[in-house]
């Protein structure tokens, strides 16, 4: 898919606050739940529809979705198999500021065939948070795309990516930014999110692929963990040490696609001592 981004304007009373509008810095949003808070909106399109600001049609391939912080707009994408970037553009003029390239695409010979770029960038104060699709974890000076930090989870952990390669949103949670790499050895890790070491490692019994999903946090019973989507099904792992909490074994796609991401809501306590977690 070849990207074509867009910027309208739907009602002239909002384009002098355009500047003040919330940041999109992560997949789904501030929380990762799909909500904007923004106000002021209208409720249809004028007659003759939006007014176009600007296009930008010469930024690569790819399935990414953008994140937006203060003036620029971020996104993942591809040119060719072997250039897998992410790109800064300017977001009063769709111009490109800066574009790093961080590996190849991952499985080039996947079947169905749709190799490309996939995961959104994460923005987190002065850096970004990328997953290449052939497995590359790294971390982006925000102004200037330098690469202060990256590593090949698929080398380093024994990752084993699904059969579209990996298409995880990093999470930075606090100081530590998570993903799943898959795999027996760490199917999901923690690494410190200013230098890349590693904080903990969980493998899950039996190990998973890791899928195509992306991680949430949520609170219950005063356990933070992480929820997340593998091949085999839904995961809770505790945020602090990595320790495996439940599984949830009953996949959702039949075509081993697991996607969605998870949604919380509501309370949620614990089961007596089976490790199970219940609303």
């Amino acid at each position: 898919m070849k990207y074509h981004f867009a910027l309208w304007i739907a009602a002239i009373s909002i384009v002098p606050g355009l500047l003040l509008a919330d940041d999109w810095p992560q997949w789904r949003g501030p929380q990762r739940d799909g909500i904007s808070h923004e106000t002021g909106l209208l409720g249809e399109w004028p007659k003759d529809g939006p007014s176009l600001l600007w296009k930008a049609d010469d930024i690569g391939r790819g399935y990414s979705t953008p994140a937006i912080v203060d003036d620029r707009l971020y996104v993942m994408a591809n040119d060719g198999l072997e250039n897998e970037c992410v790109e800064a553009l300017d977001t009063s003029s769709g111009k490109r500021v800066w574009s790093t390239r961080v590996g190849n695409v991952g499985e080039p010979k996947q079947q169905p065939n749709f190799p490309a770029a996939r995961s959104t960038p994460t923005v987190d104060g002065d850096a970004i948070y990328v997953l290449s699709s052939d497995g590359d974890l790294a971390c982006l000076d925000r102004k200037t795309g330098h690469i202060r930090w990256q590593k090949n989870v698929r080398t380093e952990f024994g990752g084993k990516p699904g059969i579209w390669a990996y298409a995880e949103s990093p999470l930075v949670d606090g100081d530590a930014v998570v993903c799943a790499p898959g795999g027996t050895e760490a199917t999901v890790v923690a690494l410190r999110k200013d230098t890349g070491k590693l904080i903990w490692k969980c493998a899950l019994p039996e190990g998973d692929d890791a899928a195509f999903s992306s991680a949430i946090v949520i609170e219950s019973a005063g356990l933070r963990q992480y929820v997340r989507l593998l091949t085999k099904g839904l995961v809770g792992i505790e945020a602090k040490t990595g320790r495996f909490l439940w599984r949830y074994g009953k996949p959702v796609s039949k075509y081993a696609a697991n996607i969605q991401t998870p949604i919380a809501s509501g309370d949620y306590r614990r089961r007596g001592e089976s490790e199970k977690w219940v609303r």
